[in-house]
């Protein structure tokens, strides 16, 4: 991965900046429209119309540029996230603003969210496993998740129940979603996002108690 300087060592500049984003996104139109395998960085150059130099020069080769776009998706989906679970008060409103701004940023980035599910499929490291497919690529994005549940079972707004599985269970959820809307161009993601948060809104309370 790169850092954040520049090949020259130095800071990266607005314009530089501007130019990785460029070819990011033309990254994401390319691998939507012929898949992670065709996704060469010479096509991606005549797509962003700019050449394949000046893609070498910001990024060190394919494998860089991919992992760049799954960290620039990490990255701009916690900056919608994170806001909306911190602003929610109790671990139960916690959860369900997790559940609506993850389901909230798929919808709005549904091209994004397809190129990142088939680079995270495909893009292997210098061993040959997956990059980002494993337990340890989830672990960053689950923990968060688990905390809360942990949290509101501490402070007696949740029941008893698996603070690790029911975590995975609303994560799958999600990412079911997510490929949901990618093959169903008439995914209600209104309606699911209302069915989900009332879902592990009931799975999460005490034996008994009223909804």
């Amino acid at each position: 991965m790169r850092s954040e300087n520049s090949p020259s060592g130095q800071p990266r500049s607005f314009i530089e900046e501007a130019r990785r984003r460029q070819i990011i996104a033309s990254a994401v139109e390319v691998i939507s429209e012929v898949g992670y395998g065709k996704a060469s960085l010479a096509r991606i150059a005549e797509h962003a119309g700019i050449s394949k130099g000046v893609i070498s020069y910001h990024f060190a080769g394919k494998d860089d540029l991919m992992t760049q776009l799954v960290v620039q998706l990490y990255v701009s989906g916690a900056e919608l996230i994170g806001p909306a679970v911190a602003a929610a008060v109790g671990p139960r409103n916690m959860l369900l603003a997790y559940i609506e701004s993850n389901l909230a940023f798929i919808a709005a980035n549904k091209n994004y969210i397809a190129a990142l599910m088939d680079v995270v499929m495909n893009l292997r490291d210098a061993d040959g496993r997956p990059k980002f497919a494993s337990a340890d690529g989830e672990r960053e994005i689950i923990v968060p998740l688990i905390d809360i549940m942990q949290e509101g079972q501490q402070a007696g707004d949740f029941g008893e129940f698996d603070a690790v599985m029911m975590a995975k269970s609303i994560r799958d959820a999600i990412d079911g979603a997510a490929g949901r809307a990618i093959r169903e161009p008439d995914f209600d993601m209104d309606g699911f996002t209302a069915h989900t948060c009332r879902l592990f809104d009931l799975a999460t309370r005490k034996l008994g108690e009223d909804d």
